[in-house]
């Protein structure tokens, strides 16, 4: 049975709105940050879909599962690449868990590989080259990836990091590594809490 013989694009859309609404009424109960879900808005969710359509990319990195939100929408802008490699990276096994009985109701498990791994570790060890890579993890870790990111990019590339606008503070010198590298084409997008897109341009 193929993936399009049992996916239904209406009960995406539902099931994602509804999981997007209860994750944000759970979140706004937590007093630790850290036990918060912490969700891409719905609009950065179906930019990330849109990227995924159209660069129709081999190999994907998202970087942060959390519960699956982002791994719906990026699962959902990669469903019609054939054989694409999509892993999805949290250091956190419930919450993956969580993300993969998402990924199930909604007809898209196939296409996802859930790692349960630290990101310093698997990047260090990683010598794929990757077409598209979404960044949505712990901040103060970000600068530890930035050589590990190069590696894994090449020319026609994408790398793109959530919550640049609404924690700029914390994204800022990371940011500025490939702002001032030559290499890429950076924009910052004034959608959901903000996203920064840089495409590789220069070996």
């Amino acid at each position: 049975m193929s993936l399009h013989d049992y996916f239904e694009h209406t009960y995406f859309l539902s099931y994602c709105q509804s999981l997007y609404n209860k994750d944000r009424a759970y979140d706004a109960e937590q007093t630790d940050r850290l036990n918060r879900h912490r969700h891409v808005e719905p609009d950065s969710a179906q930019f990330l879909a849109n990227i995924a359509m159209i660069r129709k990319p081999n190999k994907v990195l998202e970087i942060g599962t959390s519960t699956g939100f982002s791994t719906l929408w990026l699962a959902y802008g990669l469903r019609h690449c054939p054989n694409v490699g999509f892993i999805s990276l949290d250091i956190d096994k419930t919450r993956s868990d969580v993300a993969k009985r998402h990924l199930q109701a909604v007809g898209l498990s196939t296409l996802v590989d859930l790692k349960v791994q630290d990101a310093s570790d698997y990047l260090s060890q990683n010598r794929e080259i990757f077409d598209f890579i979404f960044l949505d993890a712990e901040r103060k870790f970000y600068s530890d990836y930035t050589e590990y990111l190069h590696c894994a990019l090449t020319i026609g590339s994408v790398l793109i990091v959530d919550n640049v606008i609404s924690h700029s503070g914390e994204v800022n010198q990371f940011l500025a590594v490939f702002k001032n590298d030559k290499r890429y084409i950076c924009h910052t997008l004034d959608i959901g809490a903000g996203l920064f897109m840089a495409v590789r341009q220069e070996p």
